[in-house]
């Protein structure tokens, strides 16, 4: 099992304390994109620092945590592609049974996916959002991380993508150390 290290991005109250004490705390969005669950982002702080400025107008803290991960307990769209030809004969089924159309969201395919599929024992979701982060607008364009394969060619690596993982419980993939890391003044080793 891997450790691994991810980011919580939340508007600033002025309350750290209860933040440290009582985070990680659940998305209740009603759009929310991988269904009900603890949204964090993976690995690359720089994410999170984009979604505060973009969610929270620049009003906001990130949180860091450890989780213990691995393919048996994240149902991993972004690295197994196991995983991701489980999920394609998921889809095609639904589609066959006319269940979903082209209008159908990922968080209604995959809830639909975690309720009816028994085997389902997964808590958490990893997926990689291609375009999160809008290629139109020059002000994100410090959070795009990307290296093109050949000069003038739209092909590139993108070495720090938004890639989101969303845990369904509190404590699933044994999440822990939930601390404030951004802003500064809020860490616990800070001095004035």
């Amino acid at each position: 099992m891997k450790g691994k290290k991810l980011h919580q991005t939340l508007e600033n109250r002025e309350n750290p304390d209860e933040v440290e004490k009582s985070g990680p705390f659940r998305c209740n969005w009603q759009n929310t994109w991988l269904g009900e669950g603890y949204y964090f982002w993976d690995t690359f702080i720089e994410n999170a620092h984009w979604w505060g400025e973009v969610r929270y107008n620049d009003n906001y803290i990130i949180c860091e945590a450890q989780c213990d991960f691995d393919s048996s307990t994240c149902f991993d769209l972004v690295g197994d592609t196991d995983h991701m030809n489980d999920f394609n004969i998921s889809l095609n089924f639904l589609k066959d049974q006319r269940l979903i159309d082209n209008k159908t969201s990922f968080a209604r395919i995959f809830n639909f996916i975690r309720v009816k599929i028994p085997d389902f024992k997964f808590q958490a979701v990893r997926v990689y959002g291609i375009k999160s982060i809008s290629d139109y607008n020059e002000n994100y364009a410090k959070f795009r991380h990307r290296v093109m394969f050949e000069p003038n060619k739209p092909q590139y690596l993108d070495y720090k993508p938004p890639i989101q993982i969303c845990i369904f419980e509190k404590k699933g993939l044994n999440l822990r150390n939930f601390k404030i890391v951004y802003p500064e003044e809020y860490m616990e080793d800070y001095v004035v």
